[in-house]
């Protein structure tokens, strides 16, 4: 009986790349037998695509879309303030985002008779607060926020809203950054704030 006939190496990547199944037997020169085991192609398995828009790093908290309405002067020295801390405050942030969630933050933290303090010094938002700015606030400081709101409330301190705690925050931190850098008054902002640590 004659030997079937051996196929090239070439014709079996060709049948294996198509889903043929191998199940015969094939002799090698020292006569000894082998086997292929017979196997279904195993399903493609899909690999990660690189993203066209990564994902932010795991360092950056989960944040929430807020803002806060200023009047056009506040605004202004609050846009300065967070430059002027970048160059007189060790450790402020080189953004505007982070800037303001810090000063958010900071406010918090405080006890209740001292925000108090501070809003009696600050005056509620004139009439005029009518510019908007828009603020992606950490997770942990909206929720240190509700935590001092609610500690506020307890002690007779209600604020309307999120945005005119955030709006005392802003106004005492940009006092605070002139105090810190020795100015009488805020310098103008750029119309367009920089990242400050990417320069």
């Amino acid at each position: 009986m004659a030997r079937p006939k051996r196929r090239s190496l070439s014709e079996r990547n060709a049948e294996a790349i198509a889903g043929a199944v191998d199940d015969t037997s094939t002799r090698e020169a020292g006569g000894a037998e082998q086997h292929s085991t017979a196997r279904t192609p195993s399903p493609v398995q899909a690999t990660p695509r690189a993203a066209t828009n990564p994902a932010p790093p795991s360092s950056e908290e989960p944040t929430r879309r807020s803002s806060v309405y200023l009047t056009p002067e506040d605004l202004r020295d609050v846009r300065s303030a967070y430059i002027v801390d970048f160059d007189h405050r060790p450790g402020s942030p080189g953004s505007f985002g982070l800037w303001a969630a810090g000063a958010i933050g900071e406010l918090a933290a405080l006890e209740v008779d001292e925000r108090q303090t501070i809003r009696e010094e600050l005056g509620v938002p004139a009439a005029g607060a009518n510019r908007s700015q828009q603020l992606l606030v950490p997770d942990d400081v909206a929720e240190a926020v509700s935590d001092a709101m609610r500690r506020d409330r307890l002690a007779g301190v209600v604020d309307r809203s999120r945005s005119v705690f955030y709006s005392y925050a802003l106004r005492w931190q940009a006092r605070q950054a002139a105090r810190r850098a020795g100015l009488d008054t805020l310098p103008e902002p750029p119309a367009r704030l920089p990242r400050l640590d990417l320069r």
